[in-house]
């Protein structure tokens, strides 16, 4: 990740640092003008999907004119991937002006005591600049949980829960129907409510909120209809289905976004109902739709990037992987944080490969799996594939090979191998 010496302030803070609860970010919001009071929020949590769907739902509103505001964790290269207006990263300079705001009042409170965390400090800086650029509608990404998450302390129009699944076991519980009760938690009183399909342990907490908030929740069901996969001559690749009864054409690929686009194509629905917008017009937007590490394709490079780092994210990837590219062997680069299940990871996507290169990428104090324990994890799952350890840089020079590249295992080190390749 770029370090920017204008941010040095809040890079000193701890980009990992999780201490959940809303008494800190409240604290500094009110010392700052209760930004979010001004705003109107689609709020999205989920363990998987919540980027994707938060990027459909806000090209879809600004295919119809409106003017949007985006904000999403991690970033991958740059800080400010995090404030995007109309799709746009916002400008260093603007995002300079309303951390410094931010930094006179996080520093009072450090002083005091209370010290907001890095997370918390970006969602204030968010909410100032959305506020001072008059977004007509703010799509709003939870960092982890929702409950007691910093982004939790806005009343949203609609709340989408995208799915459940066991993640940050030791943060929000080791069971389903815990997790489930911390995502629930972005439920408000008489805000409709969005979810994608879930199972019935997951689906009690979530009715239970919504019966006690006394409003309604629509489920959406994964996507079951027809589709194709387009390969274009200029090596991109779409996929055309039908999203709410209306054909779409999606930038996204993967068989995974088929499942985000009915979720995203029901939240626009909603929206439209809500605020008397054109929904064919909305949904125009699928196309043009940008969500990076999720699947990005690089025709020039061979290369696809997928941040898929858990076993949920890498069965999608393994499913997307044989619906592109049916009956191939791939090239497969791959690293993970030593706190992922790379044993899973691995056994979803061995399969596919005709060997894997490990990357001992830079974990900015978190622990890394080293290339030898995944070597030696592989060699359970799959006798005789063959693996080898590299620098990123040099396994990225020696693209584009014959076969396909895929590039997986973690965002972080998806966001280093952007940077790389200069995709910032």
């Amino acid at each position: 990740m770029k370090r920017d010496s204008r941010f040095a302030w809040l890079d000193s803070i701890g980009f990992f640092t999780v201490n959940l609860g809303l008494d800190r970010i409240q604290t500094l919001l009110n010392r700052l003008g209760n930004p979010q009071n001004e705003l109107k929020f689609i709020h999205i949590a989920g363990s998987n999907g919540k980027g994707s769907v938060a990027a459909l739902t806000e090209s879809a509103l600004r295919a119809c004119g409106y003017k949007t505001a985006f904000y999403s964790s991690p970033h991958l290269v740059d800080l400010c991937e995090r404030f995007r207006i109309n799709g746009i990263p916002a400008a260093a300079e603007r995002v300079q002006e309303f951390s410094e705001q931010v930094r006179v009042e996080a520093c009072r409170m450090r002083d005091e005591g209370c010290a907001p965390t890095y997370f918390e400090i970006t969602t204030a800086i968010a909410l100032l600049l959305f506020k001072a650029e008059k977004a007509d509608f703010v799509v709003w990404e939870t960092g982890l949980g929702g409950r007691l998450d910093a982004t939790n302390v806005v009343t949203p129009v609609l709340s989408i829960i995208t799915g459940i699944s066991l993640e940050h076991t030791a943060i929000l519980g080791n069971t389903l129907s815990a997790i489930a009760g911390e995502k629930a938690g972005i439920i408000k009183p008489g805000i409709p409510v969005l979810c994608g399909e879930l199972e019935e342990e997951a689906q009690r907490p979530i009715l239970a909120r919504v019966a006690e908030c006394k409003t309604s929740c629509e489920e959406c069901r994964r996507y079951h209809g027809s589709f194709k996969i387009i390969h274009h001559d200029n090596g991109t690749i779409t996929q055309e289905l039908t999203v709410e009864n209306r054909p779409v054409t999606l930038g996204l690929m993967g068989s995974y976004q088929r499942d985000n686009a009915v979720l995203a194509g029901a939240a626009v629905r909603i929206l439209s109902e809500l605020f008397h917008f054109d929904l064919d017009k909305a949904l125009t937007g699928f196309s043009s739709t940008v969500w990076p590490a999720r699947f990005q394709i690089l025709p020039e490079k061979h290369l696809v990037i997928d941040g898929a780092h858990n076993p949920e994210g890498a069965w999608a990837l393994a499913s997307s992987l044989r619906e592109v590219f049916p009956d191939r062997k791939l090239h497969i680069i791959a690293g993970c944080f030593a706190d992922k299940d790379a044993m899973k990871v691995l056994g979803q996507i061995a399969g596919l490969a005709s060997d894997f290169v490990f990357i001992p990428f830079e974990g900015d104090g978190r622990n890394v799996h080293s290339a030898s324990a995944l070597g030696e994890m592989l060699s359970r799952i799959a006798p005789g594939l063959p693996w080898s350890e590299s620098p990123l840089n040099k396994a990225l020079a020696e693209l584009p090979r014959d076969e396909w590249t895929i590039l997986c295992g973690s965002l972080h080190l998806c966001g280093e191998a952007m940077e790389l390749l200069g995709l910032n």
